[in-house]
């Protein structure tokens, strides 16, 4: 890829990160939905444990009480005499999670006041009663049972504000010992119970939740401490009652850390009204906090906890209660946010440099690596220290930076493949084409000077060939032998550079690197004449041929090593990959040293490598058009079984008797008239 889509793909990879954290930022819509759904999956894999049971239990007003007792709203005679036996059997709070907006309608006409006795029977225990903000213009204000202190900067606005006040009828909140209010704060968690607001304001005081009055009456304290900011105004960062130190949100709201919803939570109501032994229960109330509420469905108190379970709204206090009774905290500081942030970049920014730099089966692995620990550290930080980790905000930037630059890459190098395909496919062997696929960056065209090896390959006594035959079958012959010579170089991953008419030119270590290419070049020269003789044998113009005198067809070699230019040639409009150089004329030349030296396979210059594995024999030094000395040249006879065998340790004997004569090419004809036998046996051990 070329290094301005490489920095466009990189752009592209940013601007997706970017766009997501301003997405973050915003925090609104998919995100909080999101967030809360990987908050919920938490705890419905990691549920806060019942064990041990916390001082916490709910008195319900369920389906058999509403049988026995009758329909709701029951007479208040009767809640009083509730809040009696829950005070005689020793509760430590008894809170309301009902309010008592108008006078009772049973009392009517009766000479017996039922508020009156519900107020008594308050006054006598340590009740808190409820209130609710609810929507429209703010009227009164609820009574102030509990005083506030406050540490750090002023946070009198962090927390939610008081709008339309409902309160109980006016004995029974001034009889209270505690007032709370009741609100679950649904609407910014979509219908879900994933917080509970612990204090409220009015811009001038605190109003407390039935939770911190719970606890408050329940230790016989008569204030709270809230704890702001030392760095910001409105900000909450705890909230103290007693002995009792509960983390907040800024806004004061506590997370509440559910457990499975447990039948031994609940003791039905009516139990305390007609069963006659009362004082079987003491173990369950004495010492506990006791909410009063309904599971009954009629009543249509039923919320959606984070585990996904439907339970009363009550249950909602009561978890909130044991949690913080059991010091099981869950947390979301403000560096957590801000590492939420950083990894979400700077993944992103990884992700976007491999997906241009790296094969996509390496950012694959990486980005599924990348998820993998951000879930795991997330599973670890909430397992651990309670702190709520949002895996889904840096996972779904990491996701979608992830598709953006794959999608990105997937149209420019497809785009890349289909002309490099088109350019090289007829050119270079399959092996090569697929190395330049997965690492294009490795082919560059333009210019780049590289030591290659060149070929030059022409048919032997060509010109009376096509005099003798017709343009139709001389074409068929070329191309035939053209086929050879191609599927030789290709099978020792040669590129093809052009044809020219009877000719091929090809080299070697371009457009990718070749290890011993040179070594490559020579067993392609063998390999074309044992094509050749393929094709001379099973050729459908092999009797033409015989008629005319001109079988078999036979080839001249010639092949060089050396630095060369090597790149795109050409105008802008049209252009071929070639190489330029001294090796190519060199290759050249000793294409035309054939017919010197008697033999028609050889390599001119100094041999490298593993080319010296290989049956060669020194020719001497030949003059070749345009250089000042003499080029040393070596006869190609076979491979390295070859170079290893009897037979050709007795040839090398003939030909330096034969070299005596100083004529060189009497001398390796006089030594081995019969090479082709040679190249068979090369081509066969």
């Amino acid at each position: 890829m070329r290094k301005s889509n490489s920095l466009i793909g990189l752009v592209v990879g940013l601007i997706v990160a970017a766009s997501a954290l301003a997405v973050r930022i915003n925090d609104s819509g998919i995100v909080v939905t999101l967030r809360g759904a990987g908050f919920d999956t938490l705890q419905s894999i990691w549920p806060r444990s019942t064990s041990p049971a916390q001082p916490v239990r709910i008195i319900d007003i369920d389906e058999a009480s509403l049988k026995s007792i009758g329909q709701w709203p029951w007479p208040r005679n009767e809640l009083a005499t509730l809040v009696t036996n829950l005070t005689k059997l020793g509760a430590s709070a008894i809170t309301f999670d009902i309010i008592f907006a108008e006078p009772d309608r049973m009392s009517q006409g009766m000479q017996i006041d039922n508020d009156k006795l519900l107020a008594d029977s308050i006054a006598a225990g340590p009740v808190v009663n409820a209130f609710a903000s609810t929507k429209g213009q703010q009227t009164t204000l609820p009574l102030s049972k509990a005083s506030f202190a406050q540490t750090g900067n002023d946070a009198i606005n962090a927390t939610f504000h008081l709008a339309k006040i409902v309160t109980n009828i006016p004995m029974l909140d001034a009889a209270a010992r505690g007032l709370g209010s009741m609100n679950i704060d649904l609407a910014g968690d979509q219908g879900i119970a994933r917080q509970v607001p612990l204090l409220w304001s009015d811009g001038k005081t605190f109003y407390p939740s039935l939770i911190l009055e719970s606890l408050r009456i329940a230790q016989g304290v008569d204030s709270f401490v809230v704890n702001g900011s030392s760095d910001a105004e409105n900000t909450i960062e705890s909230v103290r009652v007693g002995d009792i130190e509960i983390p907040t949100s800024e806004a004061g709201l506590l997370q509440v850390n559910f457990s499975r919803n447990d039948p031994a939570l609940y003791i039905s109501a009516e139990k305390l009204l007609r069963q006659n032994n009362i004082e079987d229960l003491r173990p369950f109330i004495e010492g506990h906090i006791v909410l009063i509420g309904t599971s009954a469905v009629g009543l249509l108190d039923i919320r959606t906890s984070t585990l996904g379970e439907s339970i009363p709204g009550v249950s909602v206090h009561a978890q909130a209660l044991a949690q913080i009774l059991s010091g099981e905290f869950l947390t979301r500081p403000d560096w957590v946010v801000g590492g939420e942030f950083a990894s979400a970049l700077l993944l992103g920014l990884l992700i976007s440099i491999l997906a241009h730099y790296l094969r996509p089966a390496t950012t694959i692995a990486t980005t599924a690596l990348s998820l993998s620990a951000l879930a795991a550290m997330t599973a670890i930080a909430f397992r651990n220290f309670g702190l709520l980790v949002d895996f889904t905000f840096p996972a779904t930037s990491l996701l979608l930076t992830f598709i953006a630059t794959t999608a990105y890459k997937l149209l420019i190098t497809d785009k890349q493949g289909r002309q490099l395909r088109r350019s090289f496919a007829h050119y270079v062997a399959p092996s090569v084409l697929a190395e330049i696929e997965r690492n294009p960056q490795d082919l560059k065209l333009g210019g780049e000077i590289r030591d290659v090896t060149v070929m030059f390959v022409d048919i032997k006594n060509f010109t009376p060939l096509s005099e003798k035959l017709p343009p139709q079958e001389l074409v068929k012959i070329i191309n035939g032998v053209l086929d050879a010579c191609s599927k030789a170089i290709l099978s020792e991953g040669g590129t093809i550079d052009k044809y020219i008419g009877d000719a091929v030119m090809a080299f070697w270590n371009a457009p990718v690197a070749t290890p011993d290419h040179q070594y490559h070049a020579l067993l392609a020269s063998l390999k074309i004449k044992q094509q050749l003789e393929i094709f001379n044998e099973q050729t459908a113009a092999k009797s033409t041929l015989q008629a005319i005198a001109s079988w078999p067809i036979a080839v001249r070699i010639g092949t060089a090593t050396g630095p060369a230019c090597i790149g795109n040639m050409g105008s802008e409009q049209r252009f071929n990959y070639t190489v330029l150089g001294d090796a190519v004329n060199t290759a050249a030349r000793a294409e035309v040293a054939c017919k010197t030296i008697g033999h028609d396979c050889l390599f001119a210059g100094e041999v490298e490598g593993r080319s010296h594995t290989l049956a060669l024999i020194s020719a001497g030094s030949v003059p070749m058009k345009g250089k000042a000395s003499d080029t040393p040249v070596h006869a190609i006879m076979g491979n390295a079984d070859v170079a290893n065998s009897e037979e050709f340790s007795n040839f090398k004997f003939r030909y330096a008797e034969a070299q005596k004569q100083k004529s060189l090419a009497p001398a390796l004809a006089k030594a081995f008239p019969n090479h082709a036998a040679f190249i068979r046996l090369s081509l066969t051990t």
